[in-house]
């Protein structure tokens, strides 16, 4: 296929944006991926990883090490740079239960991006490998073994990485940086697969740009809902999940305001990396016997695969992810009026400054570790103006407690949903607001910022 033809079939998929259909590259004559080829291959993966015979897949088996070496010949069949052995990247770590070491592994490879100025920044899509395990029990005086398979946790997870590789792969001309695919080991063991990869294993963690997260996928029932947690919102990180759930077809996804589950990401946001964890949330099958193959909506999880896919594709085309400031002369700059000059105040969840405070402030924002250690404290205040369209802008510190502090607010106002604009005459108007914040290192009133 030569370049135009491909540059025409990259440009079809960003427009049809159809979750029956995924376009790839027709590569040696091989057919595009379908909807149902993923189901097909999703309903294979789990039932594997989730058989009797792989014991839950405990962190340190040879059941786990099986589990690697599955997922490691499926993507070197993809064609992808491994950059584990075939029997995982190894790692020992004391077992708090028997204390004996401990040896569980990473299986990690990369596809590489086709943009020269690019492809040596990476995005990383990342799952926990190792299952629940199992645990002996007596039965009639004999032990035996009961065996939680752990479709849900984390075979599902696994096998929709694996198709998100997959589809990677059949479109890697559309992907402009590298993208790295981890399976980490031990992940019941406080993550230590994903520190070890970024502690001990992979030398440029500098270069990767983000972490999507998939753990827990294809349980839909009530609470249990799609969902992606991005830990302090970021506007940008939420204009891109919710473009992908605009696309027809697409799934709804909810942001979930708290960590749903632990996983892998919590290692990455560790090196301040962003990240977005997409799961469908805790079940009560969960390390228990009943976590099944058969109790997986395969139709939910082959559209999870897509929406992940096609984030990625968001992730991996952007031209960079720091935010840019507008260049607007002072001339053409608008008048900020105060809050007391227009006819409707700009407004917060439909309360004011207070709850703004309350509700968004006092709830993001942390006391840094050098303040508390300097023991400082007091109020810091901080102006903003919001524009027309409610959005929070040119924040100044004008009252300031230190330096670390003052990083602190400005992010987390950064980071701020929008506001309902003020109004005067009938129009939009922007309006320039001050709020202040206390920090404190006792427990003196209601609100604050508390060590």
């Amino acid at each position: 296929m030569n370049r135009i033809g491909r540059i025409v079939i990259g440009i079809a998929c960003i427009l049809a944006g159809s979750a029956h259909f995924v376009c790839a590259q027709n590569i040696g004559g091989s057919k595009p991926t379908s909807q149902k080829n993923i189901q097909d291959s999703l309903r294979r993966d789990v039932a594997f990883l989730s058989a009797e015979a792989m014991k839950g897949r405990k962190a340190g088996s040879n059941e786990e090490k099986r589990a690697a070496k599955y997922i490691y010949d499926y993507l070197q069949s993809l064609g992808m740079v491994m950059l584990s052995p075939e029997d995982g990247d190894d790692f020992g770590m004391a077992d708090p239960v028997v204390g004996d070491t401990l040896y569980s592994r990473n299986i990690v490879g990369f596809i590489p991006g086709y943009d020269p100025a690019l492809k040596g920044e990476f995005i990383l899509l990342g799952t926990q490998l190792d299952g629940p395990g199992f645990e002996a029990i007596k039965v009639n005086g004999q032990t035996k073994e009961r065996i939680f398979p752990g479709a849900y946790s984390n075979a599902s997870g696994n096998a929709a990485l694996m198709q998100v590789a997959k589809l990677v792969a059949e479109n890697k001309f559309m992907f402009r940086r590298s993208v790295i695919f981890g399976f980490f080991g031990a992940g019941n063991y406080s993550q230590a697969g994903s520190w070890y990869f970024l502690n001990r294993s992979f030398a440029d963690v500098d270069k990767i740009k983000f972490m999507v997260d998939v753990n827990s996928v294809g349980k839909d029932s009530g609470s249990n809902t799609f969902q992606a947690f991005i830990g302090l919102p970021n506007r940008h990180i939420l204009k891109d999940i919710f473009t992908v759930a605009e696309r027809p077809f697409s799934l709804d996804v909810k942001i979930a305001e708290r960590e749903p589950i632990p996983s892998d990401y919590r290692s990455f946001h560790s090196y301040d990396i962003p990240f977005t964890l997409f799961t469908t949330g805790p079940n009560n099958l969960d390390a228990t016997i009943h976590d099944t193959p058969e109790k997986i909506d395969y139709l939910q999880l082959a559209q999870i695969v897509e929406f992940v896919y096609t984030y990625s594709l968001t992730l991996a085309s952007a031209d960079s992810f720091e935010e840019k400031e507008e260049d607007v002369s002072e001339s053409s700059k608008p008048r900020i009026y105060s809050q007391l000059e227009v006819d409707k105040r700009a407004t917060f969840l439909k309360g004011d400054e207070r709850t703004f405070l309350k509700d968004w402030v006092y709830h993001y924002v942390k006391y840094p570790d050098s303040a508390i250690s300097a023991h400082i404290e007091g109020t810091e205040i901080a102006e903003f103006v919001v524009d027309e369209k409610g959005k929070v802008t040119d924040i100044k510190i004008t009252t300031s407690l230190s330096e670390d502090i003052d990083k602190e607010v400005i992010k987390v106002l950064k980071a701020s949903p929008k506001w309902k604009p003020a109004q005067l005459n009938g129009r939009n108007v922007p309006v320039q607001i001050s709020v202040a914040i206390e920090f404190m290192l006792t427990n003196r009133s209601k609100f604050g910022i508390k060590k």
